[in-house]
């Protein structure tokens, strides 16, 4: 087995944990005991349990291109960017407040880049907002990089408020409302 393999299986199995048990409940030798290693190649692989997390966003948009073509195939410009959205926060939520509550506390000790954009979708993003514009379903006529940075933000803003609310907060919702704004979406398409 390579060096990547061994780290994506760890990484894999201590997502299946989080998701089962809670980050908070999971401990690195709950995890080797997983895997079925030791805890010396657990620490040749990773620096920590949080390095698992610190590149979580990373997996999360490889995830959604693979979903590219059936995003991409619908007509409404509109769909294909909430659905972008949509998926980020479904995938996100699914590890639970406390996962990305301690994913925020590590990166505001020192930033990861966990926050970073992530030039996959960024690209895909402007793309679908330009021609939205151009289709007049996006009404709002700012740049689409400045656009989509704005709703990058919002999306953040409201993923912080998730978690402090503890999970109780619409957060898709919340995001749906504010992108039909920033992004002035024809009253037809809402």
């Amino acid at each position: 087995m390579s060096d990547k393999s061994t780290k994506e299986f760890i990484i894999e199995t201590a997502n299946e944990l989080f998701l089962e048990k809670g980050y908070a409940n999971v401990t690195v030798v709950d995890i080797c005991n997983a895997c079925n290693i030791s805890k010396t190649t657990f620490y040749y692989h990773l620096q920590s349990k949080e390095d698992i997390i610190l590149h979580f966003y990373d997996s999360v948009t490889h995830n959604l291109s693979k979903h590219l073509l059936s995003i991409l195939s619908k007509d409404n410009y509109w769909d294909q960017l909430l659905i972008c959205f949509e998926s980020l926060i479904r995938e996100a939520s699914k590890f639970g407040t406390d996962f990305l509550s301690q994913m925020l506390i590590s990166n505001l000790k020192e930033d990861y880049g966990s926050y970073d954009f992530r030039d996959e979708l960024t690209n895909v993003a402007v793309m679908i907002i330009k021609k939205g514009q151009e289709a007049g379903q996006i009404r709002n006529r700012n740049d689409a990089l400045a656009l989509y940075k704005a709703s990058a933000y919002v999306f953040l803003g409201h993923e912080v408020t998730w978690c402090i609310k503890k999970g109780n907060f619409e957060w898709l919702k919340e995001v749906k409302t504010a992108l039909e704004n920033i992004f002035d979406i024809a009253p037809e398409l809402r």
